[in-house]
């Protein structure tokens, strides 16, 4: 405290007032109005003159006193003005209305004294500038500190008793459903049922990216979910990608969850897709509700977010026609796009390509590369755009290539065993994976390990996926293969216009729609093409409509083996578009 205040017996203080969601609901003892005029009565009955401006009261209600400052805007703004020399010593009410954290506090503390600000408690008796008030100080946070912990456990303990009576405790019911205040149980809203099946529907049958579906809900005018339990308060009206998000990665909508599935923070997407943002299943609390959407149609829902987010362009400088759907044939891992800027000697070379990586976490040059996804460059995949115009043209063009298809089996039985075998492959990769997630999630197995392994076991994984997806089409009905034409057919009347002229940007669009997946063998010049025809979706070029609901949510798979160019071939077309490229400068 400096010299001139002592002299002019006046302190600058500042108070802090604190109430947690909990007290909130028991106005009275710890209420916010109640502190301050205890605080301010507190400043008036000191012998040493207390000064208060309005601008150094801060107040932050609804949060826990286990929170740290940055976690606190009031008390954040507090340490800033603290910083900036602008008071004397800082008033609380009571130890716990500052903190609940013992380590918290004492940090705080040392931070306030290294600026030059006392710290004192209205109700405790303790001066923190002597040993035995410091002592005081941290007796005082270890009993907050407990008393919290033990309002937590007897909050939890109480919350388990009523999830396993099968009551929802965990806040504001979701979108979609409302609470019987008798039962403590969810109900679903018929109307609001039918918003969340167009939601799962947009994203799952159309494939729609969540700033589409909040356009079109916008556009609906239909009203949104509330953010808040208090049904009063006055909303903006306006659907939010994340409110979207939040409704398609909740697992309520099934009609089956489980209360304590997942570690906390809850993260939406990423929280159900990553396996070590689980708990131990022992730890889960099974819970039923009124179903809205299917098991199947919620998982086909979160791969096509995890898919949106894998294709999103964030922070990339340029756009790669195949890029995130071209892997390696050999090792299954995916091939990342380059560019490389033309050269004096090379002036049509340049351009964008593909390249593989290290597949693990040591250092370039200390682990072997895939030798079979060397850098390859895009050009040489035009054979792939130009099969899939050929196939869009004409549906019929589709029936050749399968007849020469070199993984064709001219025996359904011989299909049908080998099906049945991936089916059986599969389900041990499954199984190895669940082995590697809890070694992992017991300590001990170090996470570059687990990466490594997880890696390796999805490249697997997509490579029988493929060809279970070849060797399917070889059995397709005839009702199948009906619809995969037809659904061909509707999808070139609505791009034939822009086939031939499209933009880089437009042709990237349509290769994303049409093309599952591409697996390159580099070294052979050739790549198995997965293509897609779905019934309906759409795009910012393109729109397609329903096909016939007979077989609902197929996307009619097509898969064939195509040559791509050789490095001699993409010299010679080089050659042919600069002739002038190896002629001597004394000739030219």
């Amino acid at each position: 405290m400096d010299t001139k205040n002592k002299e002019n017996k006046e302190i600058r203080v500042a108070i802090y007032l604190r109430v947690s969601t909990d007290e909130q609901k028991q106005p009275g003892k710890y209420g916010l109005p109640v502190q301050e005029d205890k605080l301010r009565a507190f400043c008036k009955s000191q012998a040493v003159e207390y000064s208060l401006a309005e601008e150094h009261v801060y107040r932050d209600e609804g949060f826990s006193g286990s929170l740290d400052i940055p976690q606190r805007p009031g008390l954040s703004k507090l340490f800033e003005d603290a910083l900036k020399g602008e008071f004397d010593i800082v008033l609380v009410y009571r130890l716990d209305r500052f903190f609940r954290n013992t380590r918290h506090l004492l940090n705080a503390f040392e931070k306030l004294k290294s600026h030059g600000v006392a710290f004192q408690s209205a109700t405790e008796s303790f001066n923190t500038n002597e040993i035995s008030g410091r002592l005081l100080l941290t007796f005082l946070g270890g009993i907050a500190e407990a008393e919290r912990e033990t309002i937590r456990e007897r909050t939890q303990a109480g919350k388990l008793k009523s999830a396993n009576e099968g009551k929802w405790v965990t806040g504001v019911p979701p979108y979609g459903y409302r609470l019987d205040k008798e039962t403590k149980k969810l109900f679903a809203i018929p109307e609001q049922a039918k918003i969340v099946k167009k939601l799962f529907r947009w994203a799952v049958d159309e494939k729609l990216p969540l700033r589409e579906i909040e356009r079109r809900m916008n556009n609906l005018k239909e009203p949104p979910p509330y953010n808040t339990k208090y049904e009063k308060k006055v909303t903006l009206n306006y659907w939010h990608k994340r409110t979207i998000g939040r409704i398609l990665t909740n697992e309520v909508y099934t009609g089956e969850f489980f209360f304590r599935k997942y570690k906390r923070p809850f993260n939406n997407l990423t929280s159900i897709s990553d396996k070590r943002c689980l708990r131990p299943k022992e730890e889960w609390i099974p819970m039923y509700t009124d179903q809205i959407i299917t098991q199947e149609m919620f998982l086909a829902a979160k791969a096509q977010l995890l898919k949106n987010r894998e294709f999103a362009k964030r922070n990339q400088k340029r756009t790669y026609a195949y890029s995130k759907i071209i892997y390696c044939g050999e090792c299954g891992f995916k091939l990342f796009g380059g560019f490389q800027p033309p050269t004096k000697k090379w002036p049509q070379a340049g351009g964008r390509y593909y390249h593989g990586v290290y597949h693990n976490d040591l250092p370039p040059g200390t682990s072997e590369r895939c030798k079979w996804c060397p850098t390859y460059a895009e050009t040489r995949l035009e054979p792939i755009w130009e099969s899939l115009k050929e196939v869009l043209r004409n549906p019929k063009n589709m029936l050749k290539p399968l007849e020469q298809y070199i993984y064709k089996e001219e025996n359904p039985i011989n299909v049908q065993e080998r099906l049945g075998q991936i089916e059986a492959e599969l389900a041990a990769l499954k199984v190895r994976q669940e082995r590697v997630n809890e070694v992992y999630f017991n300590g001990q197995s170090e996470p570059a390990r687990y990466k490594e392994l997880s890696a390796e076991n999805d490249a697997q994984k997509k490579k029988l996926e493929d060809e279970a997806n070849r060797l399917r089409q070889t059995v397709l009905t005839k009702l199948e293969k009906s619809e995969r034409e037809t659904a061909i057919q509707r999808a070139y009347e609505r791009i034939k216009e822009k086939l031939d002229t499209v933009s880089y940007e437009e042709k990237s669009d349509i290769l994303h729609l049409f093309v599952e997946r591409i697996s390159l063998y580099a070294k052979d010049d050739y790549a198995t093409v997965v293509f897609k025809f779905p019934r309906s979706t759409e795009t910012k070029s393109l729109k397609l409509e329903s096909g016939s609901d007979r077989i609902p949510n197929k996307h009619f798979p097509l898969v064939l083996s195509i040559k791509t160019m050789t490095l001699s071939e993409r010299q010679t077309q080089i050659l042919k578009a600069n002739p002038l490229m190896y002629v001597p400068k004394s000739l030219i």
